[in-house]
């Protein structure tokens, strides 16, 4: 009885994760940061057949390995062509797999209620839902991240079995295609001093042998770059990717040690507030004692102190953890109001306190909604803003509207909590009306916002007037370079001086030259040509303003 319920548990997530992430996949363009650049990459492998070198641009792409790129490809042609939503559907699809996958852990491991609420939390956790609907490559590494340990974890312990272990370590092999040795060294930590902590010195020895299952899948890709590239580059890329990021903090993610520390509270979406009272309660009942929650421990542990020491730093970097983390705290929230043999009930005042505050949130948050929705007309109209930042504002106003009235809405089916089951229930159905607040802001709101974000419609301008050319000439911030390339479905040829674009010009005379609008002010201003006589035409993408020159 136990494990049907664990079951519709799962299959009901599975398909609130696929209402809330995949039917909205393609409303909208590909978004900063990193979309765009990542699509590029993806765009190179789809028209050309080349499956073992990821390239961007023409030039040699080691951040990452190579899986993540054949998800988007492979997605791509199988529904048809390369799109916003073919592209980002495996990372959808991972997402919800993760979901599943921990909740139908969590009913194993610590009963169906359990299991409910650690995927509803995943599933109702702000960066982990906007990282399922983007084209970024950390759902999908923690999906293999989370799998492999999970089925390690299903055939560790006294009665040890090979099979699952060998398939969990299949699985970290994954991952390492996903985003490096990573995949590999921080599960493997983990699993190394759950073992440790338990004194079972016979299975940490058969990790070693384990790891080379691991290194099994993931090494003929390293083995067939190093063929197509050569030994030496494929290894220094390795190490400046992989090892060399460690203590850099270089592409501007350097942060302080305390960086998630500060961050894990939004980026669970406030309910990180009960995970000190539910790790309180795990170690004054002795509840840690069990060696599933040992092993959510050491997993949440390791990755989380491992990443603060690291000098490199994003809020996403996090993701394989979560997991662990809603384990956590489910298993205490699943525990109130229920009396076992093993554990008293937690103390309910925080949960109460809890719910009494989101309460107060969703109130707040529908107030502020139709306020806004009444008001933004009035305050645009004395904006000094662009043009198309104006008009978005204003159709703003209608999905405001309706945030507004939902959240009150759902503000009186939330309840006031009271005791017991009670408590428990406006809890869960707090969750589920956060997961249902994504619902307007994805299917409604970004996709107002994407004229502020996308570089599609000029690019296709420009795609369609230089059909012939292959390059495409582009003064400007190395980081926008991705979209043009995508949308284009042209080599972008850096230039940077009026020699350089003359040269390019003799080079393509067919061609343009796409131009930052600070760096075309400064071409014009120099008289050295009558550049201003040369502007095809201008255009806005992204709150940012460029020119478009031709040729002589």
């Amino acid at each position: 009885m136990g494990r049907s319920r664990g079951v519709a548990a799962a299959l009901g997530l599975a398909a609130l994760g696929a209402l809330v992430y995949v039917l909205w996949l393609g409303a909208r363009d590909l978004w900063y940061p990193g979309e765009p650049d990542l699509a590029e990459i993806c765009r190179a492998m789809f028209t050309s057949g080349d499956w073992i070198i990821p390239r961007r641009n023409g030039e040699i792409f080691l951040n990452y390995g190579p899986l993540f790129f054949w998800a988007g490809s492979l997605s791509s042609h199988l529904l048809g062509g390369m799109s916003e939503f073919s592209l980002r559907l495996p990372n959808a699809l991972a997402a919800i797999g993760l979901v599943v996958a921990t909740s139908l852990v969590g009913s194993r491991w610590f009963g169906p209620r359990a299991g409910l609420w650690a995927g509803l939390l995943l599933l109702a956790s702000w960066e982990f839902s906007w990282q399922a609907i983007g084209f970024r490559v950390d759902v999908l590494f923690a999906l293999f991240v989370g799998l492999g340990i999970f089925a390690y974890a299903s055939g560790a312990g006294p009665d040890a079995r090979w099979a699952p272990r060998v398939a969990g370590f299949a699985l970290l092999g994954l991952a390492v295609l996903v985003k490096g040795p990573l995949g590999l060294l921080l599960p493997g930590l983990v699993l190394t001093l759950w073992h440790a902590a338990r004194r079972e010195w016979r299975a940490i020895l058969e990790l070693a042998p384990l790891a080379l299952v691991a290194i099994a899948v993931s090494l003929p890709w390293y083995i067939a770059s190093a063929i197509s590239l050569g030994t030496e580059t494929v290894i220094r890329e390795f190490v400046s990717q992989n090892f060399s990021r460690f203590g850099s903090g270089e592409q501007g993610h350097g942060r302080a040690a305390y960086y998630y520390l500060s961050r894990i509270w939004l980026d669970l979406t406030l309910w990180a507030a009960l995970l000190p009272f539910a790790l309180w309660w795990i170690f004054k009942t002795r509840v840690w004692r069990d060696r599933r929650v040992q092993l959510a421990l050491w997993w949440f542990g390791t990755f989380f102190v491992f990443l603060s020491i690291a000098a490199t730093k994003r809020k996403l970097y996090l993701l394989p953890a979560y997991p662990a983390a809603v384990l956590l705290l489910a298993r205490w929230i699943a525990a109130l109001g229920e009396e076992r043999a093993d554990a008293p009930s937690p103390d309910p005042r925080p949960a109460r306190v809890f719910a009494a505050g989101f309460r107060i949130l969703l109130a707040a948050l529908a107030v502020a909604s139709l306020a806004c929705a009444a008001a933004l007309g009035l305050v645009v109209g004395r904006l000094d803003v662009l043009e198309t930042t104006r008009r978005v504002l204003l159709e703003l106003r209608l999905p405001a509207l309706a945030i507004g009235v939902g959240a009150a809405a759902l503000w009186l089916w939330v309840g006031r909590p009271r005791r017991g089951k009670d408590l428990e229930l406006s809890l869960r159905r707090l969750a589920l009306a956060h997961v249902l607040l994504y619902l307007p802001v994805v299917a409604w709101i970004l996709p107002t916002l994407d004229p502020l974000n996308t570089y599609a419609p000029p690019c296709r301008w420009i795609a369609d007037r230089i059909e012939s050319e292959e390059h495409l000439g582009y003064m400007g911030s190395d980081r926008k370079v991705g979209a043009f390339g995508y949308y284009t479905g042209k080599r972008m040829d850096r230039v940077e001086s009026e020699s350089e674009i003359e040269a390019f010009f003799r080079q393509h005379p067919g061609s343009l030259v796409v131009a930052e609008e600070k760096r075309s002010e400064e071409l014009i201003a120099s008289g050295k040509a009558d550049w201003s006589g040369r502007v095809v035409r201008d255009f806005e993408a992204a709150r940012r303003r460029y020119i478009v020159l031709g040729g002589p």
